[in-house]
């Protein structure tokens, strides 16, 4: 057996781990049989210590079973009678406290709860648990009144098992936030406000007045786009322009994830480059952006998941060789399913995010390989190289999940994304210029305006064309694994060095590893 160096037995344990926890996703194991596995895995590794071979196989069966083991861990016992699931189709009364920033839509808001105590109406001192309940609960309510993070709140409703809705397995969904029952129709009342954590309440203070701003100095639908490009908010964009975004493939500039966060700091980084910034100047500069970007947003859970996505990418051009990118790709995954195994199977956007990231990472170089002739035209390249990478690796996905194919992506993320970076500092700047004097930020806004009004006829113009998407219907999972392995084995085909006569000297650095 050829001797395995220990970065590629670090890489093989990982990966061992990361399969655990997608094979118990689909299999339900008891966790007896873990524990058995693990004995009977220390043996092995005990009486082989000494064999390299069997020694490395047990360390990867380790791994494996150690994944499946985090994944059953992180399933509740629902039977449980201090988990709030456990009165799942009973009319209860129920004090908890809002932990998450409201989802506002365009006709109703949901809130999520961290449950406190639980009763059945009318509230009987007798089956009231006070403070010995948990879990997590999400109710939908109307517009008004509004709520805010940190509230106590007081619900009467008939609580709910959430349900999967047609083909989109919601249930599985809400599982990934650890919620597991849902309120639609009740009665809410407000208790008390300021329960939650008062460092993320300030952050989401700091946001409100922030997008309330927007609000003040650039009319819509502009001040909502920008929102949206800002800090993520979809309030307000009407649903035309949405459809737009949808059909052009560009409706990752308004979403908060780590393909998102990605390709836009993939440009970025490209055009303070091309404006002479040096590289580890740049690194720098928008690795503070993301995290401003995600303190912004509230910081919740998947934003700062797409954060950590969008640094890794810089952190991949940093280091160069797609060797070390790999490690360092999978030991981020690594650390992600650690602290949330649900995102690897039920978490679309964790899905997206890791394979835009790929595409960054292995893609990226052999087109940049065949396009460094090219003039670079204020970043257009880059955008371009950046886009089609991520494009290629995210479409089998996005086919499976939506069974949309937008034909003219290439084209609108190619025309769309270089106006991101400028619109996005002089937004900013013109924001924060507004929250202390709203005439300054008005004056600032309006180059903000020009380009986003840019955007949006693009996108409107090229979302009119017949052929802009395709409804593909049913793309099965059988074709879309097809699909990675061929776009795999030519990725593997074009990254190996061409063949040269034996007087000819190869720099062993300009080699591109898989791994």
């Amino acid at each position: 057996m050829r001797r395995i160096s220990k970065s590629k037995i670090f890489l093989l344990c990982l990966l061992s781990f990361i399969i655990g926890v997608g094979a118990v996703s689909f299999i339900a194991v008891d966790f007896m049989y873990v524990y058995a596995l693990l004995l009977l895995d220390a043996v092995v590794l005990i009486v082989f210590w000494s064999n390299r071979k069997y020694k490395i196989i047990a360390l990867c069966a380790l791994f494996f079973i150690l994944g499946i083991g985090r994944m059953i861990l992180s399933q509740p016992n629902l039977e449980d009678s201090s988990h709030i699931a456990h009165y799942n189709g009973q009319s209860v009364v129920v004090e908890g406290v809002v932990i998450q920033e409201p989802d506002v839509r365009l006709d109703h808001q949901k809130l999520t709860l961290s449950v406190r105590s639980i009763a059945q109406p009318p509230p009987d001192p007798l089956l009231n648990t006070g403070g010995g309940i948990k879990g997590k609960l999400l109710v939908k309510t109307n517009l008004y009144p509004e709520y805010e993070y940190g509230d106590l709140v007081r619900v009467s409703c008939a609580i709910e098992k959430p349900e999967q809705i047609e083909d989109f397995a919601y249930d599985k969904y809400l599982a990934r936030y650890d919620i597991y029952s849902v309120c639609w129709r009740g009665s809410i009342q407000k208790i008390d406000t300021g329960k939650a954590n008062p460092i993320m309440r300030g952050i989401l203070a700091v946001k409100t007045y922030f997008m309330d701003t927007i609000n003040k100095i650039i009319s819509e639908p502009h001040a909502a786009f920008l929102a949206g490009l800002l800090v993520g908010a979809r309030r307000g964009i009407p649903e035309y322009l949405l459809e737009a975004f949808n059909r052009t493939g560009t409706t990752h500039i308004i979403a908060i994830s780590g393909s998102n966060i990605t390709i836009i700091a993939a440009v970025i980084i490209g055009f303070l480059q091309f404006l002479g910034v040096n590289k580890r100047r740049a690194f720098w500069w928008i690795t503070g952006g993301i995290v401003i970007f995600v303190i912004m947003t509230g910081a919740s859970a998947s934003v700062v998941r797409a954060g950590i996505m969008g640094i890794f990418v810089l952190l991949a051009k940093q280091l160069g060789r797609a060797s070390r990118a790999t490690n360092a790709l999978v030991f981020t995954a690594f650390v992600m399913l650690l602290v949330n195994p649900k995102i690897l199977v039920f978490d679309a956007g964790f899905q997206l995010s890791f394979l835009a990231t790929v595409g960054l990472v292995y893609i990226n170089p052999i087109f940049q390989n065949y396009t460094k002739r090219l003039p670079e035209l204020f970043g257009v390249k880059e955008a371009l190289v950046t886009t089609l990478s991520a494009m290629i690796t995210t479409t089998p996905l996005i086919l499976y999940q939506f069974g949309r194919l937008s034909l003219v992506a290439p084209l609108a993320n190619i025309l769309i994304l270089p106006a991101i970076p400028l619109t996005m500092a002089i937004g900013f700047v013109a924001g924060s210029a507004g929250m202390l004097w709203t005439s300054l930020g008005q004056i600032l806004v309006w180059p903000a305006w020009l380009l986003l009004e840019y955007m949006i006829r693009m996108a409107e113009a090229l979302s009119s064309l017949k052929f802009a998407s395709l409804d593909l219907g049913g793309f099965h999972w059988v074709m879309m694994i097809a699909v990675y392995m061929a776009l795999w084995w030519g990725v593997w085909r074009m990254s190996k060095p061409k063949t040269q006569s034996p007087n000819v000297k190869t720099n062993p650095k300009s080699k591109v590893q898989m791994f």
